[in-house]
């Protein structure tokens, strides 16, 4: 049997969808459906009840979806076994994570972690969440740090862990209207330029749905590449933003800006530490995981 045929039969199942599959698979819907027919050929039984365009996995799909299943497991440890026999050398850790978590937490994670294990390479890659989740799911990165995202945290195909609760606020400069207020009422938001990272970014995404959900209305928006720029940007006196409490401690501590609450709004969300449920984990790896879930126990 065909090992790939067999794993794309399960990530259909997994997304509920040929369309879905297909797109995180890289590959075409039209070929997807191919391999599906094929294996279908192979084990001499339909493995989908077809209805139209609808397919609902039938009993001997999900014989096959078991099967399968425990057949990656197996597969994926036999190659960690693998190479832990042929290179019994300390293995490389690497991973990758969405900016303002590589930017502002990662940093003193990496500085006890090589303290306690300074022998272990590590290796990481910092960029926008879109970028991190498609390294995952090419095996670049063994596993990626990442903030809250409900696609992510109800999809099978991952182990989440919660790490970090990021609790996000108002940023002014000291000088600012707004620092007469302990507690920003919304209504303030429009009265100031705004600045906001790019299309890509996963803070990007959050503010502005949270802000939506809770019918709160911005000014004029202008968008900067990232926290770095917008946190020089409110320095200048040139705006305001919302910004994760964590990015902005440096500043805050040597009176270059000031933070607040927003009032009657929720902004804070949560860190996941991310693999593929069929990718299994180096004890070198578990080792730098506990590491980060203990900096914030």
């Amino acid at each position: 049997m065909d090992l790939d045929k067999l794993l794309r039969f399960c990530a259909v199942v997994d997304y509920g969808s040929m369309s879905k599959a297909a797109e995180t698979l890289y590959c075409s819907q039209p070929a997807l459906s191919k391999q599906i027919i094929a294996l279908e050929k192979e084990v001499g039984y339909p493995l989908f009840d077809r209805n139209g365009k609808k397919m609902t996995l039938n009993r001997n799909g999900q014989l096959l979806y078991t099967f399968g299943r425990h057949l990656e497991h197996d597969y994926s440890q036999l190659k960690s076994d693998l190479y832990a026999l042929n290179c019994p050398s300390l293995h490389e850790i690497s991973f990758g994570a969405t900016n303002i978590i590589g930017t502002y937490y990662l940093p003193s994670v990496l500085v006890d972690f090589k303290k306690q294990h300074p022998d272990i390479p590590v290796n990481f890659t910092l960029s926008f969440f879109p970028n991190i989740m498609d390294m995952l799911n090419q095996d670049i990165i063994s596993f990626a740090m990442i903030p809250e995202d409900d696609e992510i945290l109800h999809n099978p195909a991952y182990i989440c862990q919660e790490f970090y609760d990021d609790d996000m606020v108002v940023v002014f400069p000291p000088d600012h209207p707004l620092s007469s207020f302990d507690v920003i009422p919304p209504s303030e938001l429009r009265k100031y330029p705004y600045f906001i990272s790019q299309i890509q970014s996963a803070t990007r995404r959050f503010i502005l749905a949270r802000l939506n959900a809770y019918d709160v209305k911005l000014g004029s928006v202008q968008n900067m590449f990232n926290t770095e720029t917008i946190k020089q940007s409110i320095i200048k006196g040139m705006g305001i933003s919302i910004l994760s409490e964590i990015s902005v401690e440096t500043e805050k501590r040597h009176g270059f800006l000031k933070t607040a609450p927003l009032e009657g709004v929720n902004l804070s969300r949560k860190w996941y530490i991310i693999h593929k449920k069929n990718h299994v984990m180096l004890p070198e790896y578990n080792l730098f995981i506990q590491r980060a879930l203990a900096k914030n126990g």
